[in-house]
């Protein structure tokens, strides 16, 4: 048995990766999607992939999503034949330990709500729950576009010159730090799985959104409207340009991730064509109480 830990990712290695998590999801009757982007992690440099080998066969991984030095966000997967031999541990110990040298503070343990051998691992590191997110789907066959009055606002693919601009509507509807989001925005642009969207009024960019182009789907995130503007509608019109615009493109499975307690976004998304496909549970525990 041996471990490798990776800052980039290969085609053959996805593939090897894939293979795992698609057998897990069909095991464990799994309706999610697996997100392998680590373009916008804020340092390049840390090691986001373990990988565990058995006489060279890739049974376990375990992925992390560090947008920020505040969490690592984890999702781990082994093959069902090799469970309950401490694979996730050592995968883990790993991790916290590359965790350690960026300071980072948190990790969210990332679990499908009917993951039971999921929710057992966690609940053995004694994290506590923090949140559960709705992974909802586009209907296709809902008509929601038919019925979608004249657009005030005018759709707007953005480039790189934009990127101050979208930051400041970032910051202020996130209520995020303004370099911060310079840098978040940036790496997006740079990605190759990833584009920023954005709606217009008067020429004023007052709405964002992003999409991430994934392995069978398309997701939105990062939606948002500026504060002065909200509650005119312009966030129902900002979601039917995107999915409009990716419709047009040829992507037709779209989805869109909302907190479960986000009562007004869950509404809208569900009354903009959205419906939910399964819940993930969020788990945090500090690094420093990892034992590595």
């Amino acid at each position: 048995m041996y471990i490798k830990s990776l800052n980039t990712l290969d085609a053959a290695t996805e593939r090897e990766i894939r293979e795992i998590y698609l057998r897990c999801k069909e095991h464990d009757n799994l309706k999610g999607n697996l997100y392998l982007d680590g373009t916008v992690n804020f340092n390049k440099d840390i090691k986001y992939l373990f990988l565990l080998y058995e006489e060279n066969k890739l049974v376990s991984f375990l992925f992390m999503f560090i947008p920020t030095k505040e969490e690592a966000e984890i999702s781990a997967y082994t093959l069902p034949d090799y469970r309950k031999k401490g694979y996730f541990k050592r995968l883990l110990s790993e991790a916290v330990e590359e965790l350690k040298k960026y300071d980072i503070k948190d990790i969210l343990f990332v679990c499908e709500n009917q993951s039971l051998s999921g929710k057992e691992c966690i609940n053995s590191l004694g994290a506590d729950y923090d949140f559960t997110e709705y992974y909802m789907k586009f209907d296709k066959n809902s008509n929601v576009l038919d019925k979608a009055d004249e657009f005030q606002t005018k759709f707007y693919i953005p480039d790189k010159s934009d990127i101050k601009r979208l930051a400041y509507v970032s910051s202020q509807v996130f209520e995020e730090n303004y370099e911060e989001e310079i840098k978040f925005i940036t790496d997006c642009f740079n990605s190759t799985n990833r584009k920023n969207y954005a709606t217009v009024l008067r020429d004023d960019i007052i709405g964002i959104g992003s999409g991430y182009f994934g392995y069978e789907e398309v997701a939105i995130y990062g939606l948002g409207i500026l504060p002065e503007f909200q509650g005119k509608g312009y966030g129902r019109e900002l979601i039917f340009l995107i999915v409009k615009h990716l419709l047009e493109n040829g992507h037709d499975n779209i989805t869109i991730e909302v907190e479960s307690n986000n009562i007004r976004a869950f509404n809208l998304y569900k009354s903009c064509g959205f419906a939910i496909e399964t819940a993930f549970d969020y788990y945090r525990k500090p690094v420093k109480e990892l034992n590595s």
